[in-house]
């Protein structure tokens, strides 16, 4: 199993134990009071920290390469993280 597949498996473990389901090809929040869904950002937050460490190295691998598409994979994760959770990171109502 590679490096990025047992990501991907500890990330939907995390999910699973935040109480998401994957419902009809996307994630379900659960139902969540405020305390949790601060929780809940404070994981991905913190699942997204070994990933730009990841494609920090993975910068200026050959192209065609497995690294190559790995370096694909994680940008695309990176960047669906940061659209769903505000531009520059920045949560959306909060401070500038």
């Amino acid at each position: 199993m590679s490096n990025i597949d047992k990501h991907r498996v500890a990330a939907v473990r995390k999910l699973e134990a935040l109480g998401y389901r994957y419902q009809a090809g996307e994630w379900v929040l659960p139902a969540a009071s405020a305390l949790s869904a601060v929780l809940i950002i404070a994981e991905a937050d913190a699942l997204l920290s070994p990933l730009v460490l990841r494609a920090d190295a993975l910068e200026g691998c050959i192209e065609g390469s497995e690294e190559k598409a790995e370096l694909a994979v994680i940008t695309d994760a990176i960047e669906g993280y940061e659209a769903v959770r505000g531009p520059l990171g920045k949560e959306p109502g909060g401070k500038g």
